[in-house]
């Protein structure tokens, strides 16, 4: 499959599509950070010695247990906004029956990941951007997860640059828009949601 997209014109369609549905976004945002700061006290008071490397990543894994779904919820959202289907706060807890796929996905992409960024930072990162669409593939297509990890690192590939870009792009307008109280907040992090949803809808949606 040969693609091309525009970066600027992923971003501006993905603000344009906020209308209407930042007060969704930013709501789910805030129950997820609530959930994920009372679970990360729950499991520091759990594993009070963090600093092993073994309680760090048992710690690590536990909060990913309780909040990565809900995260992947929200990640679900900016895809059905691309498909223009209806949107609720509530439908970003919808993923927690599909718990084992998604945990293993996590343990699969950290402990590769840490090897890529271990033995070679470059190869690291080449992963970091290729997995941008792991998680959405195994609880929207139902895909295995080496399955997932394959397609996306295989689609991503084809315009890696361009990902590179977009990531990095998204990552400097949110750290600007948070500077004035973080009010930019409210556009910028549902427009990044909503633009990878756009470039998922198209790449794995469409014939």
């Amino acid at each position: 499959m040969t693609y091309d997209f525009s970066i600027t014109g992923v971003l501006k369609e993905g603000f344009r599509r906020t209308e209407g549905v930042k007060l969704t976004f930013v709501g789910s945002i805030i129950i997820y950070a609530l959930i994920a700061l009372f679970v990360k006290s729950l499991v520091e008071f759990i594993f009070p010695n963090g600093e092993s490397l073994v309680n760090a990543y048992a710690s690590s894994t536990v909060e990913m247990l309780f909040t990565l779904p809900i995260l992947i919820g929200i990640m679900i959202l900016g895809v059905k906004r691309a498909r223009e289907e209806e949107l609720s706060i509530p439908s970003i807890f919808d993923y927690f029956g599909m718990i084992i796929p998604i945990m293993l996905a996590y343990v699969a992409m950290t402990l590769i990941l840490t090897i890529g960024f271990l033995l070679l930072i470059i190869p690291g990162v080449y992963l970091a951007v290729s997995y941008a669409f792991v998680y959405t593939l195994i609880v929207d297509k139902g895909l295995g997860v080496w399955e997932a990890m394959e397609l996306s690192r295989k689609t991503v590939t084809e315009q890696w640059f361009k990902f590179f870009g977009l990531s990095l792009l998204s990552g400097i307008i949110i750290i600007i828009s948070a500077l004035p109280l973080g009010i930019g907040l409210i556009w910028t992090i549902p427009m990044t949601y909503i633009s990878y949803g756009l470039l998922y809808h198209r790449l794995f949606d469409e014939d």
